[in-house]
């Protein structure tokens, strides 16, 4: 019994060794024939090899086990993007190309995808065999098979085992991080991360010393003669570096603000909601007062013009004619803040309209207003909800706006009309918040249900459901291309929806309290979020 157990463990011994490339063969295994003892100087000279340019040391799950379709897909992608690059990042991303050809090869057949490997080889092989350092390594691949073929060949196996050193910009470097972070890169990254050591060129002593030394003979040289007027100068040379530098402009990360333009202080009275003309001239606060105050933006002050008819005061006969005159005359002087007041709860929304004549608000008191910003004064009362609304939002033609509220129900309106147009009903907690559509024709809602809906203005239908939230939603944001929306609230994410299928694209996830606030930059390529306490 003892005899056929030793049997069994030789012979699993064996295996395992041959498996490793061992020399000797596994029937008749002697101690003498493996090395089992190193000196310090050997041991210590092999690790520290190995930790510089070996992944002997690296523990990862390879992303091409599973899908060997993906690595062609990746990999025609990558080629496209650095083929397609301006100067000077192209002449610099060419050099990857090789080695990530052969790193994707040699996965596919390590992890026994032999047919797409050879598909894989036989379709883009060809572009580096005008290259004679390439051309041996190149068509050694075609001789692969098996894992056991790629550490059979010396010069194979020190390709897969040693990193490939490249050289690269600061510039080429962050455009290429760019690329690989945008799209679907895993095998790409993979690859990168366990074969690829990219070195970034700094520029060197002697080199900085020439650009100075060339810059101070340009200032000492005479200046050139005075070109003819009217003439053009065709440079194709300038032209194409001037191509050149607005492509890299475009291709770059987008400009970030740091500039803090305005600060509410001492809102004591418990600022609830603000509101920027689209004009840029005004900015608006509600509070909890039940007051509305507006602020310029411009240097100069606020002149409200006399109304003809003032709605918000009465005067009684025993009113002295002298005082009434004195106090009309006080409120068209120039402010610096003016307050408006006819609600008699707390303001929870403001809006302004499209041409920046009106501004419209919605209150505790579960009524509408719109307010007359020539003269500071209300003009139109809208009543139909049972409670509070909590939101208000304007078309941008200007001509509807849209309300939600406690009551569950988002409803439609026109300015000139005092009663709801259209009732959008499906939510089965608080609507919290409401925005149009840019094209006008779809309203977003967002619930205490955790629920976005997309409703038709034309139909008054729920055309799409987007779920996903873990709580209420307080905000919503369309992108300024209508392509799509962000929703964020409570669980402190923020979701980025597709419109056109209704699937989510991204979600992100960094705050630490309720987002309260989403508004997309004008080119759709930035969303700014704004949380409940701090940023």
């Amino acid at each position: 019994m003892k005899r056929v157990r030793s049997e069994q463990i030789n012979s699993y011994v064996g295996h395992y060794l041959k498996r490793r490339q061992f020399k000797g063969d596994s029937e008749h295994i002697n101690k003498k024939d493996l090395k089992v003892q190193q000196t310090i100087e050997e041991m210590s000279l092999h690790e520290a090899c190995n930790a510089a340019v070996g992944v002997d040391s690296s523990f990862s799950f390879s992303s091409i086990t599973g899908d060997a379709t993906a690595c062609d897909q990746q990999y025609v992608r990558f080629r496209t993007f650095i083929q397609d690059s301006v100067e000077p990042y192209r002449t610099d991303l060419l050099l990857l190309l090789y080695p990530v050809f052969v790193h994707v090869y040699l996965e596919l057949i390590c992890n026994g995808h032999k047919t797409p490997a050879h598909k894989f080889y036989s379709r883009h092989h060809s572009y580096f065999l005008e290259n004679s350092e390439y051309r041996m390594i190149v068509e050694a691949l075609a001789q692969l098979f098996h894992k056991e073929d790629v550490y059979s060949n010396d010069y194979i196996r020190k390709f897969r085992e040693d990193k490939f050193k490249v050289v690269l910009s600061e510039d080429a470097l962050q455009y290429l991080f760019r690329y690989l972070k945008n799209e679907d890169n895993m095998i790409m990254l993979q690859i990168f991360n366990h074969h690829i050591h990219i070195k970034v060129k700094m520029p060197t002593d002697v080199e900085l010393d020439l650009q100075d030394f060339v810059n101070f003979h340009d200032l000492v040289l005479p200046s050139a003669p005075d070109t003819p007027q009217n003439k053009v100068i065709r440079n194709e040379v300038s032209l194409s570096s001037l191509q050149q530098s607005i492509q890299k402009v475009r291709d770059g990360a987008p400009c970030l603000t740091s500039i803090l333009f305005y600060t509410f202080l001492n809102t004591h009275q418990g600022l609830c909601c603000t509101s920027i003309s689209p004009n840029e001239a005004l900015i608006c606060g509600g509070f909890e007062e039940n007051s509305i105050k507006i602020w310029s933006l411009t240097p100069s002050k606020l002149h409200p013009k006399k109304a003809v008819v003032r709605t918000d005061r009465i005067t009684m006969v025993g009113d002295y004619l002298e005082d009434v005159e004195e106090k009309e005359c006080s409120r068209t002087r120039p402010n610096e803040v003016i307050t408006m007041r006819a609600h008699s709860g707390s303001v929870y929304g403001t809006a302004f309209t499209a041409d920046s004549k009106y501004l419209l608000s919605c209150s505790e008191d579960k009524s509408v207003r719109l307010w007359d910003l020539d003269t500071y004064n209300n003009v139109a009362l809208y009543r139909g909800h049972s409670y509070a609304v909590w939101d208000i939002d304007t078309s941008p033609s200007g001509s509807f706006f849209a309300s939600c509220s406690h009551d569950r129900t988002v409803k439609l309106w026109a300015v000139d009309r005092t009663y709801p147009l259209r009732t959008f009903v499906g939510h089965t907690m608080d609507v919290d918040c409401v925005k149009f559509h840019p094209n006008c024709n779809y309203v977003a809602t967002g619930s205490g249900d955790k629920s976005v809906r997309l409703w038709s203005v034309q139909e008054g239908k729920c055309v799409r459901l987007m779920q996903g939230h873990r709580g209420s939603i307080y905000s919503l944001a369309f992108s300024p291309d209508g392509q799509m929306l962000a929703s964020a609230g409570e669980d402190r994410r923020i979701r980025v929806w597709d419109l056109g299928t209704g699937s989510i694209i991204k979600e992100l996830r960094g705050h630490t309290d309720i987002v309260h606030s989403l508004c997309f930059n004008r080119e759709s390529s930035m969303l700014a979020s704004g949380m409940f306490i701090f940023s």
